[in-house]
């Protein structure tokens, strides 16, 4: 069985320019972030976010890239940083993305496609064509259940 046969093809996805206040209005009825494909004009990916994107903001770590910025006020603690409201149209999904990602081919087996999950200790990856255009997201229920299928179990 082939990744395309498994994957889902209705992919939620942003652009680069998308605000943080944007990406959080089209996930408030989301129990949980899910893996979300950052992509240009030409549907081709460009980066990624994930719930540890969104956390890092909030990370002492982090507090040096507010450092400047007139908006925010700088406290010991990331947890009590005063954000001023009109951040979450200043920040973009640009400025969190990971630029480096994990995909898979649509043309991959599931066999494979499930290899390269457990060896990168994935739960999602995004399928992509031959031109690297996203096609899809397949994540691990998507193969355990077409294994599952495969057997005629369900």
């Amino acid at each position: 069985m082939k990744v395309k046969e498994a994957m889902r093809k209705n992919v939620i996805k942003v652009s680069p320019s998308t605000s943080l206040k944007a990406l959080f209005d089209m996930f408030s009825d989301f129990h949980s972030f899910p893996l979300l494909p950052v992509v240009d004009s030409d549907n081709i990916i460009v980066g990624m976010v994930n719930s540890e994107n969104l956390l890092d903001i909030l990370r002492p770590g982090q507090t040096k890239m507010f450092r400047n910025l007139p908006f925010v006020d700088i406290k010991e603690e990331a947890f009590d940083l005063e954000y001023s409201p009109s951040l979450g149209q200043l920040i973009i999904v640009d400025d969190i993305m990971d630029r480096v990602y994990d995909s898979v081919e649509e043309s991959n087996s599931l066999i494979e496609a499930y290899r390269i999950m457990n060896d990168l200790e994935k739960n999602r990856l995004a399928v992509v064509d031959s031109q690297k255009k996203l096609v899809g997201i397949l994540g691990i229920f998507d193969v355990i259940k077409a294994m599952f299928k495969q057997k005629g179990i369900v």
